[in-house]
């Protein structure tokens, strides 16, 4: 089974590099190596590539600062985040709305930490600390189930009964 090199930690490729350079180096086929770490046969080509191209020799294979751009929050101001809305309410907060929002833990971050985030970076955020949007119960909590059970069994058959005599009282004139 093939591995997915993106699902690997970037310390892991690299360590995974250094021993194929090795191992070709030492006379092994740049497919067996591949195979034995669980590659596509034609990373170990790359890998021997990268050494013998780009003129700098066991240095092109090091790690290197990730591309793109870095993230406004920390790993641990995510989990701050966490802890300010897991089981708390808006409200403890000074907001008016009682219900968490990207918009209210946006307006939050900003408060806090002084970072401006998007809504799509607060959504990103949320999903990456496990929290996920969650429709709230739309059971009222005055909700009285002997006057729904006396609804259902007096009051809706009423109804029921006073359409078909309606309706039986509209079919005779045709």
């Amino acid at each position: 089974m093939k591995n997915d090199g993106r699902t690997l930690t970037r310390e892991t490729l690299e360590a995974m590099r250094f021993m194929a350079l090795e191992r070709m180096a030492e006379g092994e086929s740049p497919a067996a190596v591949s195979a034995s770490f669980g590659m596509h046969r034609t990373w170990a080509y790359k890998v021997r590539l990268k050494v013998r191209g780009r003129g700098q020799g066991k240095q092109a294979l090091q790690l290197r600062r990730a591309p793109g751009r870095r993230r406004k929050l920390t790993d641990a101001q995510g989990r701050q985040v966490f802890r300010w809305v897991n089981g708390k309410n808006p409200r403890q907060y000074g907001f008016d709305f009682g219900l968490w929002t990207r918009q209210i833990v946006r307006e939050l971050i900003a408060q806090r930490l002084g970072v401006s985030l998007s809504l799509a970076s607060v959504g990103a955020l949320l999903a990456r600390v496990g929290l996920t949007a969650q429709k709230p119960l739309q059971r009222a909590y005055q909700r009285d189930p002997d006057a729904i059970e006396r609804w259902q069994r007096e009051t809706y058959p009423a109804i029921l009964d006073s359409i078909f005599l309606q309706a039986s009282n509209c079919c005779l004139y045709s």
